[in-house]
């Protein structure tokens, strides 16, 4: 879990992390608690524009602007944002370049974030704040499809999109049919729930269409904008073919095989010959839905078309390998956004989800050896989770069934303790650096979660060792 005392380490980190990713991706990056407090203060800081004549409407509004600028404080005080430097130098000149060749555009309010969140989307909040997701980091190749993505962005904030939907919801709400229809329905005796639920729907479908609308008009605004940057436009569009896709890394069933993972690890090979009577945990699905409340680069499903209507091409359905294509000039971009999502899942206990992620680098290509480490941490993690009962916390990924991602959950919550145990140790004794901080800090958790050794003792062990190390700030983990 995120720990509010992290940042102390981090005054030194921020000043060798831009030295060290030169070399490497396996650094850990500061996070927004820290990094932006000049930012926090200046969104609590911020009055709402009075815009409405009515003083229900202004009401309304105030609330609204006065929520949306709380989510982005707490997105900052809570840490799900990563200041990390080559992630945002590479986004932040790319803007430049657009900004150069697009001088009619004001860029003064435009600030870029780096959401820690997995799943592949970027985000407009509308008052200058743009979010790229370090998931959608995995599908980028080059720089023309990250343009795309950018200038979309940019474009719903040129576009004054955010806030129009905010007015024309409000219009909506405060107009005299709806709150008629809405008393009538507290008055009536029956048919409640229908008229309720008819009149919510004619709002859905109202907002999505305009939705529809709003993405139209931000793709050729987009297009326009990167267009006149050089960009390549076809290069660019492949983004939208891939979108269709950003699913696959939670919900396909090739990304690894589970049996080949582990059955040299265990020594139980009944594990892999029972029939599995448990049926599974959460069946929900990861999606992209997990954005909807802002406008995002896929807030719909239409992405073929959209890539049809950008390039004049009819789009013949492209092989996507989910985000496995690593051999690129994105492949350092790639496997940092890997690292930090790979520690962000760490963080908040959503280990069966960090394992996944960690095979799924090693079965597809990815170079670093950072990712057996985390094999390690997280097995030793859901040891200590199965020994307080909260096996199950630690383990429900809402995996969709077949999926890669669901074989390995249910075969982590089927594992006995002495199944988890053997994990993690094989993958702390299989790592390839033992002098690291990566294998001291494994080592010590392993040691504290599974073997019950003095923390206190480890602790000062690897504080001696890496007084500096990417890890201090976890090593508060152990107090608890």
């Amino acid at each position: 879990m995120l720990l509010k005392s992290l940042f102390l380490s981090f005054a030194y980190l921020s000043i060798v992390s831009i030295a060290i990713g030169q070399m490497n991706t396996e650094y850990f990056s500061p996070l927004s608690a820290g990094s932006y407090s000049q930012k926090i203060a200046e969104l609590k800081a911020r009055s709402v524009p009075i815009i409405f004549t009515e003083k229900k409407e202004q009401k309304t509004y105030a609330e609204i602007i006065n929520e949306r600028n709380k989510s982005i404080v707490d997105a900052l005080e809570q840490n799900r944002i990563v200041y990390d430097t080559m992630l945002l130098n590479k986004c932040k000149a790319i803007i430049e370049k657009i900004k150069v060749a697009n001088m009619s555009f004001s860029f003064n309010n435009i600030s870029f974030y780096i959401n820690r969140s997995c799943i592949a989307n970027a985000s407009c909040y509308g008052e200058g704040s743009l979010f790229i997701n370090l998931g959608l980091f995995l599908w980028i190749d080059n720089d023309d499809e990250m343009a795309l993505i950018i200038g979309h962005e940019l474009s719903h904030q040129f576009l004054n999109h955010a806030d129009s939907k905010i007015k024309k919801d409000i219009a909506l709400l405060s107009s005299d049919d709806f709150i008629n229809e809405i008393r009538a329905i507290k008055k009536s005796s029956n048919g409640k729930y229908e008229r309720y639920k008819n009149l919510m729907k004619e709002l859905v479908v109202q907002n999505g269409t305009h939705s529809r609308y709003k993405e139209s008009e931000a793709d050729s605004l987009g297009l326009a904008l990167i267009k006149n940057a050089g960009y390549n436009i076809k290069n660019a569009a492949n983004i939208l073919l891939k979108l269709d896709h950003v699913d696959d890394l939670f919900d396909a069933n090739d990304l690894y095989t589970v049996k080949e993972v582990f059955e040299k690890v265990i020594t139980d090979s009944f594990m892999f010959k029972k029939n599995n009577k448990y049926h599974g945990l959460s069946m929900a699905l990861v999606t992209m839905n997990a954005d909807k409340d802002f406008d995002s680069v896929k807030t719909h499903p239409d992405c073929i078309a959209r890539y049809t209507k950008l390039t004049g091409i009819a789009a013949t359905q492209p092989v996507i390998n989910c985000c496995t294509s690593i051999s690129t000039g994105y492949a350092a971009f790639k496997e940092r956004a890997l690292v930090e999502l790979i520690r962000y899942e760490y963080e908040i206990n959503r280990l069966t989800l960090c394992a996944h992620l960690c095979l799924f680098a090693i079965k597809n290509g990815y170079t670093s050896s950072f990712y057996s480490y985390f094999l390690s941490l997280s097995f030793s993690g859901i040891y200590a989770a199965d020994k307080k009962f909260e096996r199950f916390s630690a383990t429900d990924s809402k995996a969709k069934t077949g999926s890669s991602l669901k074989v390995l959950q249910d075969f982590i919550f089927n594992a006995n303790s002495t199944n988890i145990a053997e994990i993690a140790a094989w993958f702390l004794n299989n790592t390839p650096n033992k002098s690291s901080d990566d294998y001291l800090f494994a080592s010590l958790m392993y040691n504290s979660q599974v073997k019950l050794s003095d923390a206190s003792g480890l602790q000062k062990n690897f504080t001696a060792h890496f007084p500096n190390s990417k890890y201090a700030y976890l090593l508060n983990s152990l107090k608890h």
